[in-house]
């Protein structure tokens, strides 16, 4: 049947290839917008946490000193094996997992007000040498993660204490500087006045770090121990930040080179008098 024009051709129905190349480009364009935004967001989230986090220990031994006519909780029993976490979870301040019965190489959840949401489960021991600078390397140590606590009750923690565990929990002068040192249960009551310390000794609070990122205590350490981390991703996406909670409550995220390294004994911030009974103020401290 000839065609007399009452049906005409339909049109090919899709897409172009100029179409489709326009589209798969805009596309990309989007997706190339808003990866960078969503890194943005999980890293702002994960700060949060760590944050928060730092603000329910602070709460924690805030609530701590309450109860114990304002005595700062020990950096560690020394008889018992139970440190400033440990005592802290007991006490019903702070809910963390057991992991006493956990194997060796098997990390708590990284859920536990005691993880930083950044550290990697690589786990330290006391007697671990803890290398320098610590930022950039997810194998460093101070990046870790620190398994504390008596054969009873065991606690992830990664994040530093600001304590100094002495010699043995003798009484000195760098004891008396240090806002919770380690105390044997079983020291005679004059030195157990010299070695705890109550809350309204320390006169500078909003200077005086309670806890950080980072591992385990002694903050007179600078060879093994007592490492800040710097966990937190910066402006330039490398590793520079930590977060810090002081003795007040509040938190803040700092900014730190990899190489600055003090300690309280030689830091400026605070003279040698100031720093007696008062709480290192750490070396970490930016300058204000």
């Amino acid at each position: 049947m000839l065609n007399d024009g009452r049906f005409r051709a339909r049109p090919a129905s899709g897409f172009t290839l100029v179409e489709l190349l326009v589209v798969v480009t805009i596309i990309g364009l989007l997706i190339g917008l808003l990866i960078p935004g969503l890194g943005a967001a999980q890293n702002y989230a994960l700060n949060l946490h760590c944050q928060n986090n730092l603000s329910q220990i602070a709460k924690a031994v805030i609530n701590y000193t309450a109860d114990y006519k304002g005595s700062i909780p020990p950096t560690k029993y020394t008889t018992s094996n139970l440190y400033w976490c440990n005592l802290l979870v007991r006490g019903n301040y702070l809910s963390a997992e057991d992991t006493s019965k956990l194997g060796a190489n098997d990390p708590s959840s990284a859920k536990s007000v005691l993880r930083c949401p950044l550290a990697s489960d690589l786990f330290v021991t006391e007697t671990d040498s803890v290398p320098l600078p610590a930022t950039e390397s997810g194998e460093d140590k101070a990046q870790g993660t620190a398994r504390l606590g008596s054969p009873t009750l065991k606690a992830d923690c990664s994040y530093y204490w600001n304590g100094y565990i002495a010699n043995g929990g003798s009484v000195d002068e760098k004891a008396r500087r240090f806002p919770s040192v380690a105390i044997s249960p079983t020291a005679t009551p004059a030195d157990k006045a010299l070695l705890v310390h109550d809350i309204s000794e320390i006169r500078q609070r909003t200077a005086t770090v309670l806890a950080a990122d980072g591992i385990l205590f002694d903050a007179d350490s600078k060879s093994n121990r007592g490492r800040i981390a710097a966990r937190h991703r910066g402006d330039a996406g490398d590793r520079t930040a930590t977060n810090i909670v002081y003795y007040d409550g509040h938190v803040e995220q700092i900014s730190r080179d990899p190489g600055e390294d003090k300690q309280y004994s030689t830091d400026p911030i605070m003279s040698a008098t100031d720093l007696d009974m008062a709480g290192a103020p750490l070396f970490m401290l930016p300058k204000r």
